[in-house]
C-alpha cells in the first residue's frame, strides 16, 4: 500500500514502478478536469490501464465491505470530500463472505484482521495492491459526497 498527496514533490520516478509513475502523472495532469468529467471509464490501455471517475456517498465503517482484488492494482484519488479507507495486509486470516473474481476482480470479507484506517482528502492518493485488502468510502466527519476516481492497473503487467 502507498499512501501520498499528488502535491507532495516526491521523487515518485526513483520510488515507484514505471505504470505507478504514469498513473500518478495522470492524476497531476489532470486533477483539474476530475470535477466537471462526467461520471465513468476511461481507458488509457484498454482492460489493462483505465480510469473510473463516481459520485458515491459515504458510510459507516460496518457497512464498508472489506475487499481485495487479484488482477488490478488500484489507485483511489480524492477529488472532492473525505472519507476513511481500512487496509491491512491479506495474511489469508480472513472470513471470505463473497467471491467474484470473475465478474468484478473482488473477494469480499467478513472482517479485517489488523486493520489500520487512513483519512483521505482531496489531493490525497491510496494505492492497494493485490496483496492489499481495504475498505473503502466510509465516514469521515459524518455522511457526505464525495467524488473519487481509481485508476487500475492490471497487475500481471507491473
Amino acid at each position: 500500500m502507498i499512501f501520498s498527496n499528488i502535491e507532495s514533490g516526491e521523487p515518485i520516478e526513483k520510488k515507484y514502478t514505471e505504470l505507478v509513475v504514469r498513473a500518478i502523472r495522470y492524476l497531476q495532469e489532470h486533477r483539474h478536469e476530475f470535477q466537471t468529467m462526467e461520471t465513468g471509464i476511461y481507458p488509457i490501455e484498454g482492460d489493462d490501464f483505465f480510469v473510473q471517475v463516481f459520485d458515491v456517498t459515504t458510510r459507516l465503517k460496518e457497512e464498508a465491505k472489506p475487499e481485495v482484488h487479484r488482477k488490478y492494482v488500484e489507485l483511489h484519488y480524492s477529488v472532492e470530500g473525505k472519507e476513511r479507507i481500512g487496509f491491512a495486509v491479506d495474511l489469508g486470516r480472513n472470513t471470505v463472505t463473497e467471491t467474484l473474481l470473475e465478474t468484478k476482480d473482488a473477494i469480499y470479507y467478513a472482517q479485517v484482521d489488523r486493520e489500520t484506517e487512513l483519512a483521505l482528502e482531496p489531493g490525497d492518493y491510496a494505492i492497494f495492491f493485490p496483496e492489499d485488502v481495504h475498505r473503502p468510502i466510509w465516514e469521515h466527519g459524518g455522511k457526505t459526497s464525495i467524488r473519487r476516481v481509481v485508476i487500475k492497473i492490471n497487475a500481471a503487467i507491473m
